[in-house]
């Protein structure tokens, strides 16, 4: 039917290329020194010479797909990480921004004010990881009000699992009451380990001794 477009299959688009390439070669000087050396060749020989150009013409389609596979599922892994990643990454988030008002659950009663003391709450929301992964970035302490302290740092990670860095996440959050506000993670092709880095905020109240009030 005229004005529809026709479907050319992979391997025929292939086939096609192949010979476009073969019938180029036969125009140079090379053929005919191959045509010569062919038939200096026994009768032997030459099915033999025949039976490897075959089995190479069919070897290299399955090659090529296989590679377009293989490459395709590195793809679609890859994917499926960072979507899991991200998904998980903004409901955290969300979970965060949700907060509307101070209260009890994302206050903690010990403030955190000093860069030793952020790392020793980290290491113990990282129960069972090595420390040597995640380091610290910015860290920023302010006085939000005469009650309120609040604590702002960068956390840097290597080498973690997906399920490490999730594990991270909810120990942070759900034992040392921090929120996550940002999160930039990038994925080794190689290994499939994550790096990257995250921002917390930690809010604090400020105990104000009997003497002082």
């Amino acid at each position: 039917m005229e004005g529809m477009n026709t479907k050319v299959s992979p391997f025929k688009k292939m086939d096609r290329s192949i010979f476009e390439q073969i019938d180029k070669f036969k125009t140079t000087p090379n053929y005919n020194l191959v045509t010569d050396f062919y038939n200096n060749l026994d009768e032997e020989q030459q099915k033999l010479l025949k039976g490897g150009i075959v089995l190479v013409l069919i070897l290299i389609p399955v090659a090529v797909l296989s590679f377009f596979w293989w490459q395709n599922q590195n793809i679609r892994a890859d994917l499926e990480l960072r979507t899991a990643i991200m998904n998980k990454a903004q409901e955290i988030i969300g979970q965060s921004r949700g907060v509307t008002a101070i209260s009890p659950e994302v206050i903690s009663m010990n403030p955190i004010d000093t860069e030793d003391m952020l790392m020793s709450r980290v290491a113990n929301a990282a129960a069972g990881l090595d420390t040597n992964k995640i380091t610290r970035g910015e860290f920023v302490t302010t006085n939000v009000s005469e009650k309120i302290f609040q604590t702002e740092a960068v956390i840097n990670f290597v080498n973690l699992t997906t399920d490490d860095l999730m594990n991270l996440f909810t120990g942070l959050i759900r034992r040392e009451k921090m929120r996550i506000s940002e999160v930039a993670i990038n994925r080794n092709a190689d290994s499939g380990l994550l790096a990257g880095n995250f921002r917390i905020v930690h809010l604090a109240s400020i105990q104000v001794s009997e003497g002082e009030q």
